[in-house]
């Protein structure tokens, strides 16, 4: 299991777990840590390194902090805890968002042998979630159609992919980027996480060639939701104001009221969460009708990429 590209004294995984992102990748790193052969950075659980995101290529709001590895030096200081477990993972959802560049990447420093894993979610649900997170951390001020309605616009110029909902629930190309550099690779459903999680974690630990063992599964982590003050945004109050600046947005209608420009915590959360009580905005049906009939050609392609029915994601 050891890491052939490894030089210098240098740590880097045998084993990566892409993401999709909003589908279960935080309850995995916290399963996964409880294995003694499994060593996961405690410093963060991502460490958004191989994809090249803290360099500064795609565009992130000044306001919306979001810890990174531009160089080797910093990832490598996520490593600072390893004890020589046989398995070195990491966690990182924008490695499948960046799929291009961070798999050529891994390959490079981590080898062909590295193990990667994938897991997905109902697009339908996955987008809505992924928008309401943001919404959540003040990252969001559009209602969600305008937010799909603008998502053409955010590609153009270069959008970081925490506000690319649609665009990050297309999965099939992005693994097939993964698959074409790394023949080993363990593609989930969060419904399999949700309706059995021990058996899933058993088949990841079987998938990494470990020793089986039994770890508490019943604590979701980082699920969705949002507090009654943020129900403004989703029922459109700044809908008009599509299009402006982001941070100047931040800048008028959240700094002033949270005392703070920028987030807190070292995963980017704004504002911290703390014990506010949150729920989950029913999406309205003809909205999840639109979305089911948009992704529908994508979820084909990617039950003949799996080779296995995805009847679960259709209502």
């Amino acid at each position: 299991m050891s890491n052939t590209p490894a030089a210098h004294g240098e740590i880097w995984p045998n084993f990566l777990v892409i993401g999709a992102p909003k589908s279960g990748t935080t309850s995995l790193y916290h399963y996964l840590s409880q294995h003694p052969d499994v060593f996961l950075s405690r410093v963060r659980k991502e460490g958004r390194f191989f994809s090249g995101v803290g360099l500064g290529e795609v565009y992130w709001p000044e306001f919306y902090h979001f810890d990174t590895a531009p160089q080797i030096s910093d990832y490598q200081a996520l490593m600072g805890d390893y004890g020589g477990e046989a398995r070195i993972g990491d966690v990182s959802p924008d490695y499948y968002a960046y799929a291009g560049k961070a798999a050529p990447r891994a390959l490079e420093l981590c080898g062909s042998q590295t193990r990667i894993i994938a897991i997905l979610r109902n697009p339908v649900d996955r987008t809505y979630s992924h928008y309401l997170q943001n919404v959540r951390r003040d990252a969001e001020f559009l209602s969600f159609a305008r937010a799909l309605e603008d998502e053409p616009r955010r590609i153009r110029e270069n959008w970081g992919f925490q506000w690319l909902y649609w665009d990050t629930s297309v999965y099939v190309d992005r693994l097939k980027i993964w698959q074409s550099h790394f023949p080993e690779m363990l593609v989930l459903l969060q419904d399999e996480l949700d309706q059995d999680g021990p058996g899933t974690v058993r088949r990841i630990f079987d998938f990494l060639d470990l020793e089986p063992r039994e770890v508490s599964t019943s604590e979701r982590h980082n699920t969705g939701g949002i507090p009654t003050s943020k129900k403004m945004i989703i029922d459109g109050r700044f809908d008009s104001r599509m299009g402006e600046d982001f941070d100047a947005l931040h800048a008028e209608l959240i700094a002033p009221v949270s005392g703070t420009s920028s987030a807190k915590s070292a995963d980017g959360v704004y504002p911290p969460l703390d014990d506010t009580p949150v729920s989950v905005p029913p999406m309205a049906a003809s909205m999840r009708a639109h979305l089911q009939d948009r992704f529908e050609p994508s979820i084909q392609a990617l039950e003949v990429f799996l080779d296995r029915n995805l009847d679960v994601w259709r209502p």
